[in-house]
């Protein structure tokens, strides 16, 4: 017996009398493939957050597992890209059906079909380690994108590829296991939103972010690995703060996440950001940015999931070595 919606409330469906579905296992609800995530299991129910609008949901329509949980897609493609909070990319989403996505929109995180210049750092024979870097591309002008075994695989390289021009599905190096697996390694790597990446050591915060804005500074110092948060009402220039600080702080990489901002707001920012140009380099910021675009009229655990996608985005770029501002705006 198939596995079929037996109750919607808003974004919240339900299963009844079924083991087929895992904690926090990412599913497809509904005709229209919705994409929603396990968040409650028992014997009676199983209970789905639906992370898209559920407006004409049937009861007696299909859930379909997937036997993984809710993903972000990491690779050479992230760089200037404007994402959903489930990192859809919006403009490819835009030119397949226009202004408005629709639900159930199926499109790949990364460009699949592009191809990439991509220079190899590794051989045969070498032994490899978790977050070591075996190929490289230069994925925009300020960016070198750094392709690193994924975490909890070690082992030796058995075989590699010629350098050369690849997508990012194709395989770049085979790596065997202590086991004596061998895993094929491509440009990307996949890694649960709600699983923070492993860490070798936490360093002392200790270096200061340089904000740019001499009022931060000086009155309201923030360093390099903490924390800051912006308290105020509607029109008091919060958003316009953070502007600021993507634009003129020191960090190598800004992932700018709008989570729950006005649709018009979040436009304004969008066309900004595409505008400005980096002080440090002369040229548009958005080559050393990323955009994750969640409006307030998606459901809130949309809207939360965006959060998720963006510090897995920012925690990767960390691991090849740059330092990354995330700003979330706003988390209210």
């Amino acid at each position: 017996m198939k596995d079929v919606i037996y109750s919607i409330n808003g974004p919240v469906v339900t299963v009844k009398d079924t083991s087929t579905f895992g904690m926090a296992e990412m599913v497809y609800v509904g005709n229209a493939g919705l994409i929603g995530e396990v968040i409650s299991v028992s014997e009676a129910r199983t209970t789905i957050q639906v992370y898209e609008n559920t407006t004409g949901l049937l009861v007696g329509e299909p859930v379909k597992d997937t036997g993984a949980p809710l993903s972000a897609t990491l690779g050479p493609g992230i760089m200037e890209n404007i994402f959903d909070g489930i990192e859809r990319p919006l403009q490819a989403i835009a030119e397949r059906s226009g202004a408005f996505i629709a639900t159930g929109s199926d499109v790949a995180s990364l460009d699949e079909e592009k191809q990439w210049d991509v220079r190899i750092t590794v051989k045969a024979g070498d032994h490899v380690r978790p977050g070591q870097v075996y190929a490289t591309v230069q994925e925009t002008p300020l960016i070198e994108h750094r392709c690193m075994i994924p975490p909890q695989l070690s082992g030796e390289v058995v075989a590699v590829s010629p350098e050369g021009a690849y997508r990012i599905v194709d395989e770049i190096i085979q790596v065997k296991d202590e086991a004596g697996e061998v895993h094929s390694l491509t440009l990307m790597q996949k890694w649960p939103i709600k699983q923070a990446r492993p860490v070798s050591a936490r360093l002392p915060i200790s270096v200061p972010l340089i904000t740019g804005q001499r009022i931060f500074d000086t009155l309201f110092p923030i360093a390099k690995g903490g924390t800051a948060a912006i308290p105020g009402g509607f029109g008091t220039g919060k958003t316009m703060t953070q502007h600021q600080l993507a634009k003129w702080c020191d960090a190598d990489i800004i992932v700018y996440v709008g989570c729950g901002e006005r649709g018009n707001e979040m436009t304004q920012a969008l066309q900004e950001f595409s505008e400005l140009v980096d002080p440090r380099t002369g040229k548009s910021l958005m080559d050393r940015t990323v955009l994750i675009a969640n409006t307030s009229n998606m459901p809130v655990a949309a809207r939360e999931a965006s959060i998720y996608t963006g510090i897995t985005i920012a925690e990767y770029f960390r691991d090849m070595g740059y330092s990354v501002a995330l700003m979330a705006d706003s988390t209210s």
